[in-house]
């Protein structure tokens, strides 16, 4: 499918006013969004916090897991030797309280909240793996009771370490998420130029501007709201935003994104959307109720934790009095029930779904798919339709040239770019890299240039050698009766061209012809998604 912005007006830009990132974005209204979880977690689990907290306490694991039996039953590694029992229990007591805090102190909200979930059964597990734990040693090694009492801090260390690992990386993927909300948001800058109706300006910090309010926008600076041009024309990056890596041309009455990049030409910009209105922050506004929605799985993971619980509660309370009736004693009726409240807790359930739906968002984010709601996740099996959009997608948004002709004989196709290439030298624009990466794949000379000029809206002048030299588009040509090859035109631009023609003294002597190219892996892609019984489609 043929581009339709070929003739998009090749105006240029070195963009040397656009580079904000390093400013303080933390006033804006647009980031006082929530990208934490509001679960029980929130206010006990902090993604630093785990991290710290995994750490410490993989520490004093690893002794632990050095020192004592699992399910009593001696490991190949296991060391022993007098009184490492009283180290293990100094250990495992410390890594209850610290490692174990923050699902205590989350079962605790979940008991107050009369709705015990994750948090309470994974509390319910440790907690009576650590009690009955010190009920052993303590049979073992003060009452000197006959029978040997099975322990489970070894059980107890490894289930505290892979809870907090799975909760530290689920918060990560989340936090992550938050990061690719902190890049959209350094996209404004921190102020804007007011335009008042005598026509003075005055620069003013952004959360001070209103709807209604006009904004002047100069060659280069990025845009600072949403808004529709009331004056001037320009072309407009819009790829760090939309995604659309050609610069779009704009004129009065076009509408502008919050964010984009303004290229060659000075606006006025009437403003119709700031802070939580604009585009920008509903995005990202988008992208954050996505990390605090729950999917369906996850809500009846919860529920079936929920159920879990008071199943454990039961079962565990019932294989008690079981063995007491079968055995009659007391400590093999209590190891059996510890045994099953241990297993009961959700190691799986408690980490696999939130932390794959987090890390998916997460991913997401980071990499520009914009999820409304987790559900999408699980509904995408059932796609059989996908629709894309050809440049940045299908394509690597990167311009290279073509083709470059010369119309005239006493200058050869190679001198036209050398000519071009003069003028686009100090220019960051796609095409003039295009240009000049052409040149230099070439090893040619690059003419110097100097009194080189921005035409709003038309391309780049300068003199050359002696010589005025233009870029110009199509419709400069049209409008000011300059003749060319229609037929050659029309060739390369239904290729999905970019043309740009090169005047020598206003007369025509050439063009140079760029186009987007395929990404490697696109036909990959397509390939796979038929294979998968999904359609793929290339909107115009």
């Amino acid at each position: 499918m043929p581009s339709n912005d070929h003739q998009s007006v090749h105006n240029h830009s070195n963009h040397e006013h656009s580079t904000h990132a390093d400013h303080d974005h933390s006033n804006h209204e647009h980031m006082n969004h929530d990208t934490h979880n509001h679960d029980s977690m929130d206010h006990s689990m902090h993604m630093g916090n785990l991290k710290v907290k995994f750490f410490v306490s993989l520490f004093l694991s690893i002794p632990i897991i050095l020192l004592s039996p699992m399910m009593g039953g001696k490991l190949p590694f296991q060391l022993t030797f007098n009184g490492s029992e009283w180290i293990v229990l100094f250990l495992a007591s410390v890594l209850f309280f610290y490692g174990g805090m923050p699902f205590l102190k989350g079962a605790k909200m979940e008991i107050e909240m009369k709705s015990p979930a994750m948090m309470t059964l994974i509390s319910l597990g440790i907690s009576v793996a650590y009690i009955y734990s010190v009920y052993a040693f303590v049979a073992n090694n003060i009452l000197n009771k006959n029978n040997h009492v099975m322990d489970f801090f070894w059980e107890l260390a490894t289930l505290i370490l892979i809870m907090l690992l799975g909760h530290w990386i689920e918060m990560n993927a989340v936090s992550n998420a938050g990061n690719a909300l902190q890049k959209m948001a350094e996209l404004l800058p921190n102020s804007a130029i007011i335009l008042d109706e005598t026509g003075a300006t005055r620069e003013v910090d952004l959360k001070d501007v209103k709807v209604g309010d006009k904004v002047l926008v100069k060659a280069g600076e990025k845009v600072p709201t949403d808004g529709v041009i009331v004056a001037g024309k320009t072309t407009v990056n819009e790829s760090m935003v939309t995604g659309e890596s050609k610069e779009v041309q704009k004129e009065i009455n076009d509408n502008v994104i919050g964010g984009s990049v303004n290229g060659s030409g000075i606006v006025t910009v009437n403003v119709t959307g700031t802070g939580e209105s604009g585009y920008l922050s509903q995005v990202m506004e988008l992208v954050s109720n996505a990390q605090k929605e729950k999917s369906r799985v996850e809500s009846l993971s919860d529920k079936v934790a929920k159920l879990l619980f008071y199943v454990a509660l039961i079962v565990g309370i019932s294989t008690f009095f079981i063995w007491i009736i079968l055995k009659g004693d007391v400590n093999i009726a209590l190891e059996r029930m510890v045994t099953v409240l241990i297993i009961a807790c959700p190691h799986a359930l408690g980490l696999a779904i939130p932390l794959v739906t987090a890390r998916s968002t997460s991913l997401g984010a980071k990499n520009g798919l914009l999820i409304k709601n987790r559900q999408s996740l699980e509904v995408a099996k059932k796609v059989d339709i996908i629709m894309m959009d050809k440049t940045g997608t299908l394509t690597e948004g990167n311009f290279a040239v073509n083709e470059y002709i010369s119309f005239n004989s006493e200058y050869s196709n190679e001198k036209v770019l050398q000519f071009m290439a003069s003028l686009e030298k100090n220019s960051s624009h796609p095409l003039s890299v295009g240009v000049l990466k052409k040149v230099d794949e070439l090893e040619l000379e690059i003419p110097n240039a100097i009194e080189v000029n921005n035409l709003p809206g038309i391309g780049l002048e300068g003199t050359v050698d002696g010589e005025e030299v233009k870029i110009v588009s199509v419709s400069y040509l049209n409008r000011n009766n300059i003749t060319y090859d229609q037929k050659l035109f029309d060739n390369l631009s239904n290729k999905g061209n970019s043309i740009s023609f090169l005047l020598l003294n206003d007369k025509n002597i050439g063009l140079v012809a760029q186009g987007d190219q395929i990404k490697s892996e696109a036909k990959i892609m397509v390939e796979k998604l038929k294979n998968k019984g999904i359609k793929p489609v290339m909107l115009g």
